[in-house]
């Protein structure tokens, strides 16, 4: 609402109205305002804001595009994807660039949706882009910055000082820290040594960006490691097994559940979260799913979890209940599509959780295939896809290789 444009005319209205005609003067005079008036004429400007024919009217503020970015295991590119609810995903202009020696990246978005930080597999360095309001990317003086070899997953902390990137040193795995200057460029700070012999972690940050959970794919255990008051990840303090090679986990909203795919069992993990951040098994995990769960998402409002069957080409849906326990969707597992070859891969959110649009794993094959579907998502959770796939022009995406702005 605009709220001081409409206080200016409630100020106008009431000088006007509050001025006086004293007999046998030509001039109107302006007599000193009763305090009781002055707030009388107030209310009566607020009660009228919004109110019919004449008005004072809010303007509706125009709802902010979302936009997706896709990286690729076969292309040194990115590809933007401009969404919105109601309408057909569209490109957002061509492919940018991002050096990664043709392996696949991974990225992700700053909480205000104006930075993209990808992370190559190879060590080319970490890439920042600016977003530009039609999805478009321009490349931060000083981007590439150097990272800590082969690039696992990254990470933006909540408040946006924070960038966390889990790699490789010395064949050990490790987290590296960045802060993030006002320019949105990252500056290297601090490593912290995991301690197994995995490069590959994918990461979460707790929403209170207390702590960070690493599932190292490879490794099978699931670390967390503590954020200092300086935003510096330090060397895990609790690790737990976890058979089935655990990627791509997902925390609720409220910070009191996480949850890991277990893609090689063919389970979903699931973890109650104490109050310093320290995980322990979940009543009733781990829950069964489709043939191969890709990952996990989880709808803005903490209701719903979707994992993606790349085998069945389908998707897995979950009620999350108030103490975290998971039980299937009314219809699930949810067809992928028509489209045999579309894989679904990883998840995305819309914002209002109206919608979930499918990154399509594809295949190496020549021309791309990999492609983005869309679902909308009912009342009751169950999904409907309600536009043509969209071809992203990459050829094969994987591991958190997607991400969607907020």
């Amino acid at each position: 609402m605009r709220a001081i444009p409409a206080l200016d005319h409630c100020e106008k209205e009431s000088h006007s109205t509050m001025t006086t005609v004293l007999p046998g003067r030509a001039n109107p005079a302006r007599r000193p305002v009763r305090r009781g008036l002055l707030l009388a004429a107030v209310a009566v400007c607020t009660v009228t804001i919004g109110a019919g024919s004449g008005a004072v009217q809010a303007e509706p503020r125009p709802e902010r595009d979302q936009h997706i970015y896709v990286t690729s295991v076969g292309f040194d590119q990115l590809v933007g994807i401009t969404v919105r609810p109601g309408a057909a995903p569209r490109l957002a202009g061509p492919p940018t660039a991002v050096p990664s020696g043709g392996l696949f990246k991974n990225a992700a978005v700053s909480p205000d949706g104006k930075y993209l930080y990808v992370g190559p597999f190879l060590d080319q360095g970490l890439a920042a882009f600016a977003i530009n309001d039609d999805g478009t990317l321009t490349a931060l003086p000083g981007s590439p910055v150097p990272s800590s070899g082969p690039v696992g997953t990254v990470v933006v902390a909540p408040d946006g000082k924070h960038l966390y990137v889990s790699s490789s040193e010395d064949a050990r795995g490790v987290v590296t820290s960045f802060s993030i200057g006002p320019g949105g460029l990252p500056v290297r700070e601090s490593v912290a040594q995991l301690e197994f012999s995995s490069h590959f972690g994918t990461m979460i940050i707790a929403p209170d960006g207390r702590n960070l959970y690493v599932a190292a794919g490879l490794g099978n255990e699931l670390l967390r490691l503590p954020i200092g008051a300086d935003g510096l990840a330090g060397a895990p303090v609790q690790r737990i097994p976890a058979d089935g090679s655990p990627l791509n986990p997902a925390i609720t909203p409220d910070g009191k559940h996480l949850y890991v795919a277990n893609e090689l069992n063919a389970v979903v993990s699931g973890y109650d979260i104490a109050p310093d951040g320290a995980l322990s098994p979940m009543a009733g995990s781990p829950f069964a799913t489709g043939g191969g769960p890709h990952g996990v998402t989880i709808t803005p409002d903490g209701s719903r979890l979707y994992t993606p069957d790349i085998a069945a080409n389908a998707i897995t849906g979950f009620r999350i209940a108030p103490d975290g326990r998971l039980t299937p969707l009314p219809g699930s597992p949810f067809s992928g599509g028509t489209d045999p070859t579309a894989m679904p891969g990883q998840l995305l959110a819309s914002r209002d959780g109206q919608r979930l649009y499918a990154v399509g794993v594809g295949t190496v094959a020549i021309p791309p295939s990999a492609r983005l579907l869309t679902f909308d998502i009912a009342p009751d959770g169950s999904l409907r896809q309600s536009e043509a796939p969209l071809d992203t022009g990459q050829n094969f995406v994987d591991g958190p290789a997607s991400v969607i702005t907020p």
